[in-house]
């Protein structure tokens, strides 16, 4: 018998190793137009998971995985603009030594309003402090183990900030708590290395080839504290809400035209 929520039950269904551990990772993706926004990317992405935390039967996984997302769009009637989370997590049983190393997974998916759409407001934005995020093997991750993101949006909510900045153990800020970062500083965009804990984003990703792409200026590398408050534009980008410009970070301002422009850029490439 267990107990769940002060219920006695002799189902164990509710038990797994992403709820015991975090053992695992999820992937959020966009729907549009009944596709998967960026598929490639998001499928590479899902696959170097996979290899990272040794789980098995990927490239099988995937093309299954792909088949169930898109009977989900359908059992839910969501085949236009709609968010898909795929938790990712390792089967069998055992304490942290599992049993198997075979793939479970979870798929939901919800409504979105529109397609990504251009802000008439920017962020209010500020530096998390309370926890740095450690870079390693496996920070790049869309980790199932969570805890630092979840705190770092309470702080954002408690303090009506609309993202905060995450920073690592050199004081460099990495990323939001929802999101990649970007600084535009002269005319160049920077944004951080995977290197120095950053999640490894796929819109991320998509705009780094689109700006080399476009042969517009982008430098891959640490951002401290300073750089950021130096910046001219800053901006934030995820696969399900696109780019986001901040418009403030306490006192300092920050323009958004070169962001517009990257912005109106990538709205063409769909």
């Amino acid at each position: 018998m267990i107990c769940l929520n002060g219920n006695f039950t002799d189902s164990e269904a509710a038990i797994n190793r992403a709820m015991l551990f975090g053992d695992g990772f999820f992937e959020s993706m966009r729907i549009h137009k009944n596709e998967i926004l960026l598929e490639e990317f998001h499928l590479q992405r899902i696959k170097i998971s996979c290899e990272l935390l040794q789980l098995n039967g990927t490239e099988t996984f995937l093309q299954e995985l792909k088949s169930n997302i898109h009977q989900t769009i359908s059992a839910n009637n969501l085949n236009d603009h709609a968010r898909v989370r795929v938790s990712i997590y390792r089967a069998g049983t055992g304490l942290y030594a599992s049993t198997s190393n075979e793939i479970n997974y979870l798929i939901s998916a919800n409504a979105l309003d529109n397609f990504y759409h251009w802000a008439d407001k920017g962020l209010n934005i500020h530096f998390y402090e309370e926890q740095v995020k450690a870079a390693g093997k496996y920070s790049c991750i869309k980790s199932l183990s969570s805890q630092l993101y979840v705190m770092a949006s309470i702080y954002a909510q408690q303090h009506n900030f609309d993202e905060v900045i995450i920073l690592n153990h050199h004081q460099n800020c990495i990323e939001g708590n929802t999101s990649n970062l970007f600084i535009i500083s002269n005319n160049t965009i920077y944004t951080s290395p995977v290197s120095d804990g950053c999640v490894d984003g796929v819109f991320k990703n998509f705009l780094i080839a689109l700006l080399q792409k476009n042969n517009i200026k982008i430098e891959i590398q640490s951002i401290s504290q300073q750089d950021l408050l130096n910046a001219d534009e800053v901006f934030f980008c995820n696969a399900v809400r696109g780019i986001r410009w901040v418009n403030n970070l306490g006192e300092k301002t920050f323009q958004n035209q070169i962001t517009q422009s990257i912005f109106n850029l990538m709205i063409q490439e769909f």
